[in-house]
């Protein structure tokens, strides 16, 4: 490729854009103001709440509309946090975005894909994701098709040949036109869908909307046959029966419990930002907190991504100066030299002494790549193994050097004058031998040591030789290191193979997704770390994938998280944020969940048994905001890095359960005393209120036990402001305490623990018998 490209002029380009012949996309980067506000305003449970105060607005009775307030708290909080996500989201990923390289003008420059126009000449490298369809006008390329064909082979493409979008440069650089853009693409669908990132899978995000799904079918017939219930079987007055119905409706809605959980994570976005990491969903956050085993390649993750050349050995009697001749031809004119490459060029600086006449691209499927010199035959670079299948007699010599983590390529040479086919001519020989050592990264043994108290199993996944991939694993402290296979050789049975080795080398593209599989077959939650276009498989693979950002395009744009610095040692802060905010999260929604649960079984008890609903609204408004609300919003941001186990919801309604069962049979004690005792409508409120106000604050106490200093200020606070409230608002809150009730309600309240401790003896014991 020494033609010289001018491409498009800036004047060209203007008026192809006048025209409207630009590649333009409708993926936006992240959702719109108006989608924020919308999501956040229009959603069921605002709807629901918004017809619940408008009843209570008919009845004039508006204080009993208090749980309006709570709810346009959380939307306000839900629409500034994502805004403010939306922000700083959009200005990370427009400063890591995939950019397309193309020249204009005589100059190579770097624009969106959407910027491109009709006949732009645009240059592709390898990891390059192609952004139109076109024809290849120089060099040569190797493609992934699978996004349009399904097969995971690589397409040779070279001069006029056809390329279409959304397919993958693996191998190779070249020049090609812009012919269809935008929707004109031929594969423009397949594109689109193919581009989805796969989100990671989630526990919470499962176990919220199974919630929400419950609750919707229960909330409109249950909350409809409890007011014509009241109304026409008990004889109450209309406003009477409205405002009972209304106070069941607020009880089963969880709706802090939601609002909660995206502001936890939005928060944790946020955080995460700050230590350069970018998380692509956020339900990924909890994703990761869950991972138990960790696949990552030994670059830029154990290592540096930094290779040094330690040594050069020619073999079957080529001179030291014949070598490095050689060696200095083959990489001559090699533009984005990789790592490896860049190392070897440091040792031997590139000079054209024999001429390139044809070049085969590294691809990560062969294993070598190959050029022909002009008048010298070919010269072959890659792994050993793969250039001679067979051997080559130097077994013991290269295992001298592997066994020190050093990486070994072989240079071969043969005296056929072409290479394009990739086929192992049959004259190969060895030349000589060329070691490099990546350098370990200083922290590298300190991230492995979290893991390992972590309990996060540890697999090293690499293309490269399985035994420097060991020895570097062994210096980095990773347990089992030295159990490790080869990939070239180590056969299908996936299931095994992932049980008995913790390093894998030689392994292919689809052999990582594989092995991803086998983990996930086996039960465990696997996060996959990558940086090229080879790892993508696996990383769509994995349950949550994180990339560098330095990587390629095509592996940076399908991962959940994407490191801005391509710093590994952020790991474990990521795994302890998912933590912290799942944890609390769980914590949280145990003590929403009182309500919800308690609502459904109270609003059922007195429709079958002709009962009016207890509850005023403003009871559990104020009972939720000391007992639930503001307390569980102080406690989210608490250090909490116990590793997570188990369904999100199982969890929280093992603690919410049995006090839901309590503050049931509250209800019905307390409609027993008022019947009995002939007690006024406001004093059977007052011990109603009390008495359930106790079940919430002693949960709260079980809830967030071990208790720290902060959690006994914050209970004891909550306890304080609880009985304060009682007794400075009676009015507003419609109770009224009476002195003959004191022995009561001071008994009830001893007692209520021990009947929650009961409760949950018992739900835990039925619990047992059923996963059994």
């Amino acid at each position: 490729m020494n033609k010289t490209y001018s491409g498009l002029t800036s004047e060209e380009v203007r008026i192809l854009t006048e025209q409207g012949e630009v590649n333009e996309s409708e993926n936006r980067l992240t959702r719109t103001k108006k989608e924020i506000y919308r999501k956040n305003i229009l959603t069921w449970f605002n709807f629901i709440n918004i017809c619940l105060f408008a009843v209570v607005a008919v009845t004039g009775r508006f204080r009993n509309g208090l749980f309006m307030g709570t709810v346009l708290f959380n939307t306000c909080i839900g629409i500034f946090q994502e805004l403010r996500a939306k922000k700083l989201l959009d200005q990370a990923y427009i400063m890591n975005a995939s950019k397309t390289t193309v020249i204009r003008d005589g100059k190579e420059q770097e624009i969106s894909p959407s910027k491109i126009v009709r006949g732009d000449l645009i240059v592709l490298d390898s990891g390059d994701q192609i952004p139109v369809d076109g024809e290849v006008l120089d060099g040569y390329i190797e493609v992934d098709e699978s996004i349009l064909t399904g097969e995971s082979d690589h397409i040779g493409k070279e001069k006029d040949s056809s390329v279409s979008a959304g397919t993958v440069v693996t191998a190779g650089k070249a020049y090609i036109r812009a012919d269809r853009i935008g929707k004109e693409c031929t594969a423009a669908k397949i594109m689109a869908e193919a581009k989805k990132y796969k989100r990671a899978k989630s526990t919470l995000h499962a176990d919220l909307e199974k919630l929400l799904k419950i609750v919707s079918f229960v909330i409109v017939p249950v909350t409809i046959g409890l007011y014509f219930f009241q109304k026409m079987v008990l004889d109450m007055v209309w406003y009477e029966s409205a405002l009972k119905t209304v106070a069941a409706a607020v009880g089963m809605i969880p709706e802090g419990l939601v609002v909660l959980t995206s502001i936890a994570l939005a928060v944790s976005t946020m955080r995460l930002l700050s230590s350069r990491v970018l998380v692509q969903d956020l339900f990924s956050i909890e994703s990761l907190a869950r991972v138990d085993v960790l696949c990552l390649d030994k670059t830029g993750t154990l290592t540096q991504g930094k290779m040094e050349t330690v040594a050069m050995e020619p073999l079957n009697g080529l001179s030291q100066a014949e070598a490095e001749k050689l060696i200095k031809s083959y990489f001559y004119n090699e533009e984005k030299p990789n790592a490896t490459s860049a190392a070897i060029i440091r040792r031997y600086p590139a000079e054209e002494i024999y001429r390139k006449t044809e070049v085969l691209p590294f691809s990560s499927d062969r294993k070598y790549a190959a050029c022909a010199l002009e008048g010298e035959g070919s010269l072959w670079l890659g792994a050993p193994g793969f250039l001679f299948p067979d051997g080559c007699g130097l077994n013991e010599k290269i295992s001298s050097y592997t066994s020190g983590g050093c990486r070994v390529l072989l240079l071969a040479a043969s005296s056929q004058e072409t290479c394009r086919s990739g086929i192992l001519p049959s004259d190969l020989k060895p030349a000589a031998l060329i070691v490099l050592k990546d350098v370990l990264r200083e922290n590298a043994g300190e991230i492995m040591d979290y893991f390992k108290k972590q309990k996060v199993g540890l697999r090293v996944i690499s293309g490269d030789d399985p035994a420097t991939v060991s020895a570097l694993a062994a210096n980095a402290g990773i347990p089992g290191a030295e159990k490790y296979a080869d990939m070239s050789k180590a056969g299908s049975d996936y299931d095994s193979l992932v049980d008995e080795y913790t390093v894998f080398g030689r392994v292919l593209p689809d052999q990582k997704k594989e092995l991803i599989a086998a983990l996930q077959r086996k039960g465990h939650c696997v996060a996959m770390t990558g940086d090229g276009v080879n790892d993508v498989p696996a990383l769509k693979t994995a349950d949550v994938s994180v990339a560098m950002a330095s990587g390629a395009p095509a592996a940076r744009d399908c991962a959940n998280i994407v490191l801005l610095d391509s710093d590994f040692a952020v790991m474990p802060q990521i795994v302890d944020e998912g933590r912290r905010v799942i944890n609390n999260i769980t914590r949280a929604s145990s003590m929403y969940l009182v309500k919800t649960v308690f609502s459904v079984l109270l609003s059922i008890y007195v429709v079958l048994f002709r009962q009016p609903y207890p509850f005023l609204p403003i009871h559990l408004t104020f009972i939720s905001a000391l007992g639930v609300g503001i307390p569980t919003f102080i406690l989210q941001l608490e250090p909490s890095f116990e590793r997570i186990c188990g369904r999100f919801l199982t969890g929280a309604l093992r603690k919410a359960v049995p006090s839901s069962a309590a503050v049931f049979m509250i209800a019905l004690f307390c409609l027993y005393l008022r019947s009995a005792a002939s007690m006024d409508t406001e004093r059977g409120y007052g011990v109603l209120v009390l008495l359930t106000g106790t079940a919430y604050l002693f949960t709260l106490w079980r809830v967030y036990t071990p208790l720290t200093k902060l959690r006994i200020a914050v209970i004891a606070v909550m306890v304080a402001a609880f009985f304060a409230g009682i007794l400075l608002f009676p009015n507003t809150l419609s109770v009224r305490l009476a002195q003959e009730d004191l022995p009561v309600v001071l008994g009830s309240m001893a007692v209520i623990p021990f009947v929650i401790l009961l409760n949950a003896k018992i739900y835990e014991a039925a619990a047992g018998k059923e996963e059994a």
